[in-house]
């Protein structure tokens, strides 16, 4: 009986055995061919956003394969997005690769179908473990869950920049307490038509705590200016002209501070913080001109390697928790912790904003004819 157990035990062991290195040889031999093809290849097309490290980062692909050459096209997402198109509507596919702002590749590339699917190329077994990656999953921006791949996520937009000459820290906790009469007419709050902080509007919108009741009493009582300057809304709390900027970016309130205004950001642990992915989307076009290189690209740029470079060139979260913090510029606000209440503004479930433009236009437009 003994004899029995120990033989299909061991039976056992040499199975797992013999299937772990089946396993790793298909990967490794998968990935040792990829890499060769993608050398006789020799070339590389990325579209990306060049600002705020992005483009460095995007090119330090060539420390890793020096035998591939990156064509690298940068500018806005809109700029590109119209090149892009063109080229697809003319049938010419120059383009392998987009990193940079989810809307553009949910809203154009993927509503126009160029995309691929991103799971089938993932090939590094440290890139296929989503143990790996906050959340313990891969994110996604569009409604499939498999075309425009979420790396980067930042947290700490938190609800406002305030005066402490003016309100003390911890005088405001919530979202809601910003609806006191002492706050009314002392307030400059970031436009809702203002691209750069739509995820912000998007958090108040969706937020189950928060929502339309939310921003409607919020537009109709507060006595709200609203601007467009970042920096000269900072300058204005920072005088004591207004008490606080609601939505202020964090970098933003921290420069300031360091040059010597009595400002600091407040946060909300009631209804949490949003969390935004910013140039941080990766995508593969359909019929990329260099399919291997293409393939070896989107390994590196998803594996430990590529995203401690994305991490120190752009300052940006990567949402690998396998690699060091140290490099994000304010980790403790910055980098989403494990078990905390957030709204991931760039899922596709809060992807649409003409309601809330909507909500917001008539309320100010209401308000107006009072």
């Amino acid at each position: 009986m003994r004899t029995s157990l120990k033989a299909s035990l061991l039976g056992t062991l040499f199975l797992n055995i013999s299937l772990a290195a089946s396993v790793y040889g298909d990967w490794k031999q998968d990935w040792e061919k990829s890499v060769a093809a993608a050398e006789k290849e020799g070339e590389v097309t990325i579209y990306g956003q060049s600002r705020a490290g992005v483009g460095k980062a995007l090119l330090a692909f060539k420390d890793a394969y020096p035998k591939i050459k990156i064509n690298f096209v940068g500018g806005s997402g809109s700029d590109l997005a119209k090149k892009i198109m063109a080229e697809k509507r003319a049938s010419k596919h120059l383009v392998d690769l987009s990193v940079g702002g989810g809307g553009t590749m949910v809203l154009v590339y993927h509503k126009a179908g160029h995309l691929q699917p991103i799971p089938p190329l993932l090939v590094l077994p440290e890139v296929v473990d989503q143990t790996k990656w906050w959340s313990k999953k891969h994110l996604y921006a569009d409604p499939e869950g498999q075309h425009v791949f979420m790396a980067q996520g930042d947290a700490g937009s938190g609800i406002a920049a305030i005066n402490t000459n003016f309100i003390k820290p911890g005088e405001i906790q919530s979202w809601w307490d910003l609806l006191a009469p002492k706050y009314r007419g002392k307030m400059v709050m970031t436009d809702a038509d203002s691209a750069g902080n739509i995820g912000s509007w998007r958090f108040l919108y969706y937020s189950p705590d928060l929502g339309p009741k939310f921003i409607r009493r919020l537009l109709t009582e507060a006595q709200l200016t609203f601007g467009n300057n970042e920096h000269q809304m900072m300058d204005w709390v920072g005088a004591g002209k207004y008490y606080m900027h609601v939505m202020a970016k964090f970098e933003n309130t921290e420069n300031a501070r360091k040059q010597g205004l009595p400002v600091m950001q407040i946060f909300s642990e009631k209804e949490g913080d949003t969390i935004s992915t910013g140039s941080g989307h990766i995508v593969v076009f359909k019929n990329a001109p260099h399919p291997n290189a293409t393939k070896v690209y989107l390994n590196w740029f998803l594996s430990r390697d590529g995203q401690l470079v994305w991490q120190r060139l752009t300052g940006r979260n990567s949402f690998r928790t396998d690699i060091p913090k140290d490099m994000v510029a304010f980790k403790e606000e910055q980098v989403p912790k494990e078990g905390d209440k957030y709204l991931l503004s760039s899922l596709p479930q809060y992807e649409d904003v003409k309601p809330l433009r909507k909500l917001v236009d008539e309320v100010l437009a209401q308000a107006k004819q009072k």
